[in-house]
């Protein structure tokens, strides 16, 4: 005997494949933003970027659907050496007077595995886009314990990726010399938290904090 499903189970069945991605929020205190480059062969030097932000809409059931975007402040570059962060900000490589923002903006996802695969995506550096490529992976998906105030409980996952970046795509073409300390290549990490703060209130730590 043939049996049809009902009507609001084939309308459910429907929006599940259908939802849209759902917005998570960056927890500033639990990001971290992170480059390294080669110095003459020697030890590499590393830094990070101190102020930045995202937008992250997430597709549960097709991850490959979601979009995601960083932007970056190109002033807060930060190597622990001011003479050299300012050379850096200036124009022989960021131009951050002239190009203050670094932006990456999603083009494709690749899912691997359930938890790790591939973000493609466009980075505007210098004012100048560039094709680049993502290794990120899911560390955990959890919810904040109850015990912990102003937690309130909510959703969180963290992500780690990794990249390279070829300086040259993007313009940053100084060389001082010969075997030139700065290598052309930068090695890129990211570390962070995404939580789900719907509704949560504006006392919650990890939706608020930095903003």
């Amino acid at each position: 005997m043939h049996r049809t499903l009902p009507l609001a189970a084939i309308l459910l069945a429907t929006a599940q494949a259908h939802a849209a991605p759902t917005e998570w929020t960056l927890d500033l205190g639990h990001a971290h933003i992170g480059w390294e480059i080669d110095h003459m062969g020697l030890s590499r030097t590393v830094g990070r970027f101190n102020s930045f932000d995202g937008s992250f809409l997430i597709d549960e059931e097709n991850p490959e659907a979601s979009r995601i975007t960083f932007t970056i402040d190109a002033t807060s570059n930060d190597s622990n050496h001011a003479p050299r962060d300012q050379h850096l900000r200036a124009a022989d490589y960021l131009d951050a007077a002239n190009n203050p923002q670094i932006t990456f903006t999603s083009t494709a996802i690749q899912m691997l595995t359930p938890t790790s695969g591939k973000l493609h995506g466009d980075l505007t550096l210098r004012g100048t886009a560039a094709p680049v490529t993502l290794d990120f992976e899911l560390v955990r998906d959890r919810t904040y314990p109850d015990f912990i105030p102003n937690y309130d409980e909510v959703r969180v996952v963290g992500f780690e990726a990794t990249g390279e970046i070829l300086r040259l795509e993007h313009g940053m073409d100084f060389i001082a010399f010969l075997d030139s300390p700065t290598g052309l290549s930068v090695d890129v990490d990211l570390h962070f938290d995404l939580v789900q703060c719907t509704n949560a209130s504006e006392t919650n730590i990890p939706c608020n904090w930095g903003r």
